[in-house]
C-alpha cells in the first residue's frame, strides 16, 4: 500500500481518535461515578441503621420498663445485619448472657458502636469514648 493513497485521510485520524478517546473516557468516568454513588449509598444506609440501633439500645438500657423490648429486638437485628464482625460478636455474647442470666449488660457494645460510628462520620474520638454514662430520671 502506498502512503500517498492514505494521505487524504490523515486530517480525519486526529478528530476520530479524539472522539473515540472522549467517548471511552466518558464511559469509564460514568462507570466509576456509578460505583462511587452505590458505595456512598450503602455507607449512608449502614450508618443510619447503626445510629438508630445505638439510640434504641441506649434508650432501653437501665430501664425497667418493658415498652422498650421491641426497640431492643430491632436494634439487635439491625446490628446483626449491618454491624461489623466485632459488633455482631458482642450481640451474640449479649444474647447468650440474657439467655443464661435473664439480663445482660451492653455498655461494651454501645461503646464500640459509638466509637465506630464516630470514625465513619469523620469525628474525632472522644477521650472518654469508652466510658459512656447513661442518665435516667426516676419517679422519686
Amino acid at each position: 500500500m502506498d502512503i500517498a493513497a492514505i494521505q487524504p485521510y490523515f486530517p480525519l485520524v486526529g478528530p476520530i481518535l479524539a472522539a473515540v478517546v472522549a467517548v471511552c473516557g466518558w464511559f469509564i468516568a460514568h462507570r466509576l461515578n456509578v460505583k462511587k454513588d452505590i458505595a456512598n449509598k450503602k455507607r449512608e444506609l449502614r450508618i443510619q441503621h447503626l445510629i438508630d440501633a445505638y439510640r434504641k439500645l441506649e434508650k432501653s438500657s437501665h430501664s425497667a420498663s418493658t415498652e422498650y423490648r421491641k426497640d431492643f429486638e430491632s436494634a439487635i437485628a439491625d446490628i446483626q445485619l449491618f454491624g461489623s464482625g466485632r459488633q455482631i460478636q458482642l450481640v451474640h455474647e449479649l444474647i447468650e448472657q440474657i439467655q443464661r442470666e435473664g439480663f445482660g449488660t451492653y455498655n461494651q457494645l454501645l461503646e464500640l458502636l459509638r466509637k465506630e460510628l464516630r470514625h465513619e462520620l469523620g469525628m474525632n474520638a472522644s477521650n472518654d469514648a469508652e466510658n459512656i454514662k447513661i442518665f435516667r430520671f426516676t419517679n422519686k
